[in-house]
């Protein structure tokens, strides 16, 4: 892509809005990592279980890279030469790695990994985001909270542990999440790469 394209490219996503994202997850991230929760009450166990906040720090990421997917020129791009979907692509991998960069600086100025699992979070919730994009349309913004909100109500157990199947929330160590949250991504990615300017 030319540096004009880049620039064309760069004023329809209006990333201005990504790098306010960013700012404000590195901001929750780094107060909230030392442990900070509120008690909400659970549908499932019927108790109170405390909630991390820093299960919270993605959701502006993700809502933005979906608002920034979503501001189209589909006139300009549908006779565009310019590999504007690889673009796309590629904000939303370096979105994911940016996300990971700031936890991993947090927790090595810390030293501490729980800042980390809120970067690997932040990467699951993309790929779901992007997965569910073909299908949702622009609805798929509100894929972050959607998600965040049903682990919440649904996600914690009796004994107050989350269930496996939340994918975030769980210990920077959890090689389960790591590996669902490799493979869902990289679906995303794909998903997302291969779209139509049409289905978007």
């Amino acid at each position: 892509m030319t540096r004009r394209g880049v620039w064309w490219w760069v004023r329809a996503r209006r990333l201005w809005a990504l790098a306010m994202a960013l700012a404000v997850f590195t901001t929750m991230a780094a107060a909230t990592q030392q442990g900070a929760a509120v008690p909400i009450l659970s549908l499932l166990s019927s108790v109170s279980v405390p909630v991390q906040l820093l299960l919270f720090a993605p959701v502006p990421v993700v809502s933005a890279l979906g608002w920034c997917l979503d501001n189209r020129l589909p006139e300009a791009e549908t006779v565009a030469v310019r590999p504007v979907r690889l673009t796309d692509t590629a904000l939303a991998a370096t979105t994911g790695v940016l996300a990971v960069a700031v936890t991993l600086a947090l927790a090595a100025v810390s030293d501490s990994a729980r800042a980390v699992a809120a970067g690997r979070d932040t990467c699951f919730l993309v790929g779901l985001m992007l997965c569910l994009r073909p299908v949702l349309g622009q609805g798929a913004v509100m894929t972050g909270p959607a998600w965040l909100a049903i682990v919440v109500f649904f996600g914690f157990a009796p004994d107050g542990a989350l269930y496996r199947w939340t994918i975030v929330g769980h210990p920077a160590s959890s090689a389960f999440s790591l590996a669902f949250t490799t493979l869902t991504l990289t679906a995303g990615l794909a998903v997302l790469a291969r779209s139509t300017r049409r289905t978007l």
